[in-house]
């Protein structure tokens, strides 16, 4: 479980980037993060996993403070997923996802059999397996993606936050990339943290959306919190929410019809 009690966090000291943010997630739930460009989504996020210090507020991870956690206690709790498009590799798939481990191996030694065949079972789950011994510079977008997550989660973590795992990848992609780690989420009890510009994703996969704005911030149960008024209010954007039945099962989805330049509809 994750709590963040009233993060305040500023550059300079003075000008806040976001003030007095408030969430929970409880173990095995997803939370989105959505808002515009530029009202900190990934600050508030690199924040929470220590790489910049907060101005005011605490992280709670199982109800210990995440400042006072020790460096290896706070990362044998924790997993990041980074976006895939930013990675260059040269590794082979399955020693990409045994360094996932490489906190729980000793110096100077090797990994263990039994970390293979752990990385060999993430691999199967997401159907990944023929491309164990394959360069991760071989992998399509969606690809290596999936086998960032099976790294993230070989040593089996409490909580995994995602930047943006769905950009830059095609429809179908994407789709895998989300029905993956929801199927994770549940399947394992993990708590995960979704940053994404897709409002539609957050509505269909998460439990919980927390959207951030230059002066306010909504946090609510995702199909409360993603409303045609939110959207307008946080992005300045008129949208659809609408219905669509398939297979026997009711989806949401989101249009946007105008966005808004000077006070003057566009679209």
């Amino acid at each position: 479980m994750i709590r963040a009690k009233n993060l305040t966090f500023s550059y300079d000291g003075k000008s806040d980037v976001f003030k007095n943010i408030s969430f929970h997630v409880p173990k095995g739930e997803i939370m989105a993060v959505l808002g515009a460009n530029g009202v900190g989504k990934t600050t508030m996020m690199r924040c929470m996993m220590r790489f910049l210090d907060l101005k005011k507020g605490e992280v709670l991870i199982n109800g210990n403070d995440a400042i006072k956690m020790s460096n290896s206690k706070f990362w044998e709790n924790i997993s990041y997923v980074p976006q895939a498009k930013n990675l260059v590799f040269g590794y082979s798939v399955l020693d990409m996802v045994v360094m996932g481990r490489s906190q729980f191996i000793k110096f100077g030694h090797t990994p263990k059999k039994a970390d293979y065949e752990k990385a060999y079972e993430l691999l199967d789950e997401i159907g990944l397996s023929e491309f164990a011994h394959r360069s991760c510079n071989s992998l399509s977008g969606g690809q290596l993606q999936m086998v960032l997550i099976a790294r993230a989660l070989i040593k089996e973590p409490d909580i995994l936050i995602m930047d943006e795992p769905e950009s830059n990848l095609d429809m179908k992609n994407q789709l895998k990339v989300l029905e993956i780690t929801k199927k994770i989420s549940k399947e394992r009890n993990v708590t995960v943290i979704i940053n994404t510009h897709y409002p539609e994703h957050a509505l269909r996969y998460t439990d919980k959306t927390l959207i951030l704005g230059k002066d306010s911030y909504v946090f609510d149960k995702s199909h409360k919190a993603i409303t045609k008024e939110n959207i307008y209010k946080y992005f300045n954007v008129d949208a659809g929410i609408y219905d669509v039945e398939f297979n026997n099962q009711m989806y949401k989805g989101i249009l946007p019809i105008a966005y808004y330049d000077d006070n003057r509809a566009i679209g």
